[in-house]
């Protein structure tokens, strides 16, 4: 007794004629009959009572009939989940992100992602960018998302894993409103060196303190960096007067109503983001679809072609220190 042969004796069931559950198989006749003909055989028992208005169930086919309708019902749903699965369309993903990336890069790609994969199952951890490659190393978690160190940072080679920048975006000048207002549109760093400067802590969010440091440098001066813990206390303490900063500009997100986002004067790099992966395996088909969303975000025009990074593959893999 095999699923075909159910399928056959089912349909003949709920057509109470042979002649028309042929049709409805796209069969003809005989094969049918046959195959019938074989179930009853192995059953040892009659299961149709066949008149010349078609057909009826004996005691032992009215019990076949309705085993066999829940037996399909189960293996069709088993092949549907095993599809979903083996297509992206459920079970889990696992992904690590550092802070700074969930005020505008995390949450676009995560609706993005559950609107095409409303059954799979998220879990998202925020660590600090080395906890995300650490996770993403040790198999914690399928993907993460950092924020990179500024060009001028050295980047050291990390051969069990690969980078691809999905988001690029310029910094800006956190500045108390009124202190904006004494530089016009675009904020002259120079003028701003003799100014107490807010950062996160070296290697909290995303490493953002090395990219304030790196274009203070490239303005000609060594800035004088306090660190704060979190950037939404960065972006308070510049409200009440006490400093300023910079930061990518995805922090209008959480800018209260006293700070000034001001564009650079001078061209600095952008703060790029990357998803990363481990190298030695394929992704999981979640994990792939997420990476598939990532890698078609458009990137900004503000990007001048010979600042984009170097890349390498079909899935414009970028790693660290190439």
């Amino acid at each position: 007794m095999d699923l075909r042969q159910l399928r056959y004796f089912l349909t003949v069931a709920e057509e109470h004629s042979v002649t028309r559950a042929a049709a409805r198989l796209h069969l003809t006749q005989p094969p049918l009959t046959v195959q019938l003909s074989r179930l009853e055989r192995e059953l040892g028992v009659p299961l149709l009572i066949r008149h010349r208005r078609g057909v009826d169930l004996t005691d032992a086919g009215r019990y076949l009939a309705t085993h066999a309708r829940r037996l399909l019902a189960e293996v069709d749903g088993l092949a549907e989940s095993v599809r979903q699965l083996g297509e992206g369309r459920s079970g889990r993903l696992a992904l690590a992100f550092d802070s700074a990336t969930a005020w505008e890069v995390l949450p676009q790609l995560l609706e993005r992602f559950l609107v095409d994969r409303p059954d799979v199952v998220l879990d998202v951890s925020e660590e600090t960018a080395d906890g995300v490659l650490e996770a993403v190393r040790l198999r914690r978690t399928d993907l993460g998302l950092v924020h990179l160190p500024p060009p001028t940072v050295a980047r050291t080679r990390d051969p069990q894993l690969d980078f691809a920048v999905v988001h690029r975006e310029p910094l800006v000048a956190v500045l108390p409103a009124a202190l904006a207002t004494q530089h016009g549109e675009r904020a002259d760093l120079a003028a701003l060196a003799a100014q107490q400067f807010l950062a996160p802590a070296p290697g909290a969010w995303g490493g953002l303190q090395r990219h304030l440091v790196e274009a203070c440098r490239q303005a000609g001066f060594e800035p004088n960096v306090r660190d704060v813990k979190l950037v939404p206390t960065v972006v308070a303490l510049v409200g009440a007067g006490l400093g300023v900063s910079i930061l990518p500009s995805s922090v209008r997100a959480v800018r209260g109503d006293k700070v000034a986002l001001l564009p650079l004067a001078r061209h600095v790099p952008v703060v790029e983001t990357a998803i990363v992966r481990r190298r030695d395996e394929p992704p999981a088909p979640p994990a792939a679809h997420l990476l598939r969303l990532a890698l078609s975000t458009p990137e900004p025009d503000m990007l001048a072609p010979e600042l984009a990074p170097a890349r390498t593959g079909r899935d414009a893999v970028w790693q660290w220190g190439e």
